[in-house]
């Protein structure tokens, strides 16, 4: 579901993935003063699964990857609800989405299905958006924390130590994904500006094959995990489990 959100039609592979999934909304804008710069995300709900899901696109071309930098490396860290201090870009670009319709569409379905679980995923700058998204809603106290589930892709450090543990606090059920020797969570550098991971990451130190073995570091920052890799690529970020951006465009059939 992480890469379906680069999908101009996430209808199709959430059909094919869930056979009763529904598209609650898609939602997409810009997401600073470039109009080319876009944020975008989608709410679908499965029934058989008893789940509401929420995920979150990532980086969308170049300009908006520098943005992204420029900000960071230009403007500190901001106040985030749930404790500490995040990225602002990541946090201005989650708030724009969650205005834009997506936090009315995600309470009013959540309020028609009490039972439901919630899973949140992005991949990149989604995943970041992902996190933000888990951290809010959980504070809020709009979902059981224990009702939600937070898996990401390839995420960068979002906010400082005090978000971290705030995040830790917050949410159990949480898991970082990392595809070997992907640079992305590398960055920020650890520490620049007060950034760190909160838990856990689980990371895949090979090509992702089916059955490949992980490594688990369900502290911060783990040392085991992608910490201890000097070797740092932009193409390891690109694919997850065979799947790059481009998967999801017309459908998930070659699941």
């Amino acid at each position: 579901m992480a890469v379906t959100a680069f999908s101009p039609v996430p209808e199709k592979c959430i059909k094919d993935v869930f056979a009763d999934g529904v598209l609650i909304g898609q939602y997409t804008v810009q997401c600073d003063d470039n109009v080319n710069n876009t944020c975008s995300g989608f709410l679908a709900a499965s029934a058989s699964a008893k789940a509401i899901i929420m995920s979150f696109r990532g980086t969308h071309g170049h300009g908006e990857l520098g943005q992204e930098f420029i900000d960071t490396l230009t403007q500190p860290p901001i106040d985030f609800i749930a404790g500490g201090k995040v990225n602002p870009f990541f946090s201005n670009a989650f708030n724009k989405l969650w205005n834009a319709g997506m936090k009315d569409a995600f309470l009013s379905y959540k309020n028609r299905h009490t039972d439901y679980s919630l899973w949140i995923t992005g991949h990149s700058l989604g995943a970041a958006m992902a996190a933000i998204a888990g951290g809010t809603i959980t504070k809020l106290g709009y979902f059981a924390p224990e009702k939600i589930t937070l898996y990401t892709f390839g995420e960068p450090r979002v906010g400082n130590k005090d978000y971290a543990a705030a995040m830790d606090r917050l949410l159990p059920i949480v898991y970082r994904v990392i595809h070997h020797h992907d640079m992305v969570p590398h960055l920020p550098l650890k520490g620049m500006l007060g950034y760190f991971h909160h838990k856990s990451e689980v990371w895949y130190n090979n090509d992702m094959k089916r059955g490949d073995p992980y490594i688990v570091c369900a502290e911060d920052e783990g040392a085991k995990c992608s910490d201890s890799e000097s070797e740092l690529i932009w193409s390891d970020h690109d694919v997850y489990f065979g799947a790059n951006i481009h998967f999801a465009l017309n459908g998930c059939k070659k699941l």
